[in-house]
């Protein structure tokens, strides 16, 4: 089978996928009542979707004890060189939910998530001894509107 891009979904394998984003063990038949379609089609397009790449895999995520949990993004300087020592190591705080290289002021954002503010000021700290970072610049989340 030949690798599927998102733009040549159609608006049903769309749907899946965004409930899959949403809820990675969502049972077939739920899907099939939130898309509208029975079970045995809602499960052949996410084989299809699974075959051509389009759904790489399904991934485990920790449980943050608070429903009303706190989020920070960091904006990250790294001594120069260090860029890819200062991700590994951000790959070892279990609060890291995203890291990402960029382009422009930054070297890295970082996404992290914990059950209160408290604690993100913990992990601010902890990030910002991590041998290889220049400076630490820290935006908190007010609100999510969509999250997947």
């Amino acid at each position: 089978m030949s690798k599927m891009n998102l733009q040549d979904l159609d608006k049903l394998d769309r749907r899946i996928i965004s409930n899959l984003l949403s809820n990675g063990r969502e049972s077939i038949a739920n899907l099939s009542r939130n898309v509208g379609l029975s079970r045995t089609a809602v499960a052949e397009r996410i084989n299809r979707l699974e075959k051509t790449g389009v759904i790489k895999g399904y991934t485990a995520q920790i449980r943050i004890n608070s429903e009303n949990h706190a989020s920070c993004y960091l904006l990250i300087s790294c001594v120069i060189g260090q860029k890819d020592g200062v991700s590994e190591a951000l790959k070892e705080i279990p609060e890291v939910k995203m890291t990402s290289i960029v382009g422009g002021t930054y070297d890295i954002i970082s996404l992290i998530e914990a059950p209160d503010l408290h604690r993100i000021h913990y992990l601010s700290s902890e990030i910002e001894s991590i041998s290889g970072i220049k400076e630490v610049k820290s935006t908190i989340v007010l609100h999510q509107p969509v999250c997947r």
